[in-house]
């Protein structure tokens, strides 16, 4: 039996049983795999067709990114699990409507680059848009692992063009490499950096990738590693440390590790190095902290910051928490267990259960189902 499945069957029965009344509603907790197929359908074309929101085509980069980067690989997930090629084709159709709304399709000019760029603009609520790597990251995602699932070259070369525009603006400190926001003028946070990572380490796997994918995956990952600290079990880092940063900062958002640790993840799952035992301190990290422990949900890793969320109304219906779901990649039963109580005792900050605002939830329920985690065959 797979160990995930061990760790969390617990949890997973009394989801199943005190959260929802039965799967046959095709309910936010244990759904029919049609009504999987048919939100992640519905989510997927709804980047494209909304009206409630000021952004006109050539400026979704962020919502696309957000959206799809889970969306795209939750429906990935879907396919190993059911084996149903419905899902494959999801992602594939929507992956040339991305590319078709790519920068270099529509023909528009970078303001910050003065050329084009072959990726997806973000409007920026100060004023102006730009690339950045973060949605490049996110959208790129999906692309890599369909392409190394299914051989699809057109779109793996095109995600590979994506990535591969931004390598050049990578700098170097601490034996690593971390990325300047040209329009905001700061440090790209962590998360952004890593999610950039994920991708390159994950499409590095493709025969036609440049070398330096999986290089600059691993300089990301030790630039961070160069402020990561111990705090309590775990670790604790900095949001947006610069060079020169000291090391005794104010730690991630806990939801913002959720992206955070995918780089980590990537670089072992895909071999790119070996697990030294950073899975398990990322896993002490969430177990470890106190607010964990005594049955809340923290805004912060680490026990510098010990601000319970789940005691307050500012997070209520955010779905931000639901951001931290992706920890589950760490395959840790304690951790996945850990979250899966969260959303049992904190309804209010899960509101739509696995169909909640953050698009990662859907992904990270997928990834249970894929992993046998879950089993909403009975």
């Amino acid at each position: 039996m797979n160990k995930l499945w061990l760790g969390v069957i617990a949890f997973a029965f009394v989801l199943a049983v005190s959260l929802t009344p039965s799967r046959a509603s095709g309910d936010r907790w244990n759904p029919s795999d049609d009504a999987v197929y048919k939100s992640l359908a519905w989510q997927m074309d709804h980047m494209f067709t909304r009206t409630d929101i000021d952004l006109a085509q050539g400026e979704r980069g962020r919502l696309f990114a957000w959206s799809w980067g889970y969306l795209g690989r939750a429906a990935l997930l879907m396919q190993e699990a059911t084996g149903e090629k419905r899902f494959l084709d999801l992602v594939r159709d929507t992956s040339h409507r991305l590319l078709e709304n790519r920068d270099d399709t529509l023909g528009l000019v970078d303001g910050e680059r003065g050329a084009i760029v072959p990726s997806w603009q973000v409007k920026y609520n100060f004023g102006g848009k730009s690339n950045e790597i973060t949605a490049a990251g996110l959208i790129t995602l999906p692309m890599c692992e369909y392409a190394l699932k299914t051989g699809d070259e057109k779109i793996g070369r095109e995600a590979v063009k994506s990535l591969n525009a931004f390598i050049g603006e990578r700098r170097e400190a601490h034996g690593g490499y971390y990325f300047w926001h040209l329009s905001q003028k700061i440090v790209e946070p962590l998360n952004h950096s890593h999610i950039y990572g994920a991708a390159l380490a994950t499409c590095s796997k493709l025969s036609y990738a440049p070398d330096t994918f999986a290089e600059t995956a691993k300089g990301i990952y030790r630039y961070w590693r160069h402020f990561t600290r111990a705090d309590g079990e775990g670790l604790s880092w900095a949001y947006m440390p610069a060079p020169d940063s000291p090391l005794d900062q104010k730690s991630e958002a806990i939801w913002k590790m959720g992206v955070t640790i995918e780089l980590p993840v990537a670089l072992v799952k895909h071999g790119l190095m070996a697990d030294d035992g950073i899975l398990d301190l990322l896993g002490k990290t969430v177990t470890g902290n106190s607010i964990v422990r005594a049955g809340g949900v923290p805004q912060f890793i680490g026990e510098g910051l010990l601000i319970d969320i789940s005691k307050g109304e500012k997070f209520h219906r955010r779905s931000l928490a639901g951001l931290m779901s992706p920890v589950v990649l760490l395959d840790n039963p304690a951790v996945t267990g850990a979250f899966l109580k969260m959303v049992r005792d904190h309804p209010k900050l899960y509101p739509n259960g696995w169909f909640g605002g953050s698009k990662s939830m859907m992904f990270s329920y997928a990834y249970l189902r894929a992993n046998g985690g879950f089993d909403n065959t009975n």
